[in-house]
């Protein structure tokens, strides 16, 4: 279950136990399946993956003129900021903050594969977060 969590509370963790999934999309997605995604108000861009990689991300000015039915994949762009997963959270939202972004790509140390989004709230003092990812890390 996503839940809100304040940032100052979470800045020691590495960021890789902050991010979330879900709401990702493959390059022969569609447009059209993409703009039902950003349709939702709290989603404001979608990551696009090659299997674990990642090769961007589409928003709704990468779709303006797109018809529903191309493809996601060559309108793919880097959008989002990226991390490493063993970020410390509050370096990772240090740049965020720097970049005036809400959002954030963590990738694995290890293989660089996609770990996941954080998502930083509009008032910039709260995450939605995995609880139970939360759970079993600090466990």
């Amino acid at each position: 279950m996503l839940v809100h969590a304040r940032r100052t509370e979470l800045g020691d963790r590495p960021i890789a136990e902050l991010a979330v999934a879900g709401k990702e999309l493959r390059p022969e997605s569609t447009v059209g399946d993409a703009r039902a995604l950003l349709e939702r108000h709290a989603v404001k861009a979608l990551p696009v993956l090659r299997g674990s990689t990642y090769v961007g991300a589409v928003d709704g000015d990468a779709l303006a003129g797109a018809a529903e039915d191309e493809p996601v994949g060559p309108l793919a762009r880097g959008l989002l900021l990226v991390a490493w997963g063993r970020t410390r959270a509050a370096d990772a939202l240090a740049e965020l903050d720097e970049r005036g972004g809400t959002r954030l790509v963590v990738l694995d140390d290890d293989l660089g594969a996609y770990v996941g989004i954080v998502c930083l709230r509009g008032d910039r003092e709260w995450l939605c977060v995995d609880e139970a990812r939360l759970r079993e890390a600090a466990s």
